[in-house]
């Protein structure tokens, strides 16, 4: 049976990833992900929560091979404007999706007529505002 970093390879190789876009898309070093992939290294559940959303793919399949009862996530979307903003701030994918999440909720409970494109927010400015929430 595979490993976990075996199957985290394998999904890495289908979407025709480098170590280094999977690194980055889930906020971690390209040397963990390489040790993982080779069986060098345990992970964590937060990290591992974060590879299996950047390769979209649920935590029970990496962990066991098979899909649980739930779908894997879905990929996410993330604004091009909050992708330019993430990669100049060294923000990691986690924290890009919980900007995406705040925002997204604030919009939700605006009414119709206040709501704003993702693409056109300050995403800078809303980071300075929200970026001790993160962690």
């Amino acid at each position: 049976m595979p490993s976990v970093g075996e199957r985290i390879r394998k999904r890495r190789n289908e979407l025709g990833w480098t170590q280094e876009v999977l690194a980055q898309k889930a906020g971690v070093s390209k040397s963990f992900l390489s040790d993982l992939e080779n069986g060098k290294r345990n992970v964590g559940a937060d990290t591992l929560y974060d590879i299996a959303r950047a390769l979209s793919l649920s935590l029970d399949y990496l962990m066991t091979g098979e899909e649980g009862e739930t779908e894997p996530p879905s990929e996410v979307q993330i604004p091009a404007a909050l992708a330019s903003f993430a990669a100049r701030a060294g923000i990691s994918f986690r924290q890009a999706l919980t900007l995406l999440d705040m925002q997204q909720q604030i919009i939700a409970h605006r009414s119709s007529t206040k709501k704003e494109k993702l693409d056109k927010v300050d995403w800078q400015k809303f980071y300075e505002a929200v970026k001790d929430f993160l962690q």
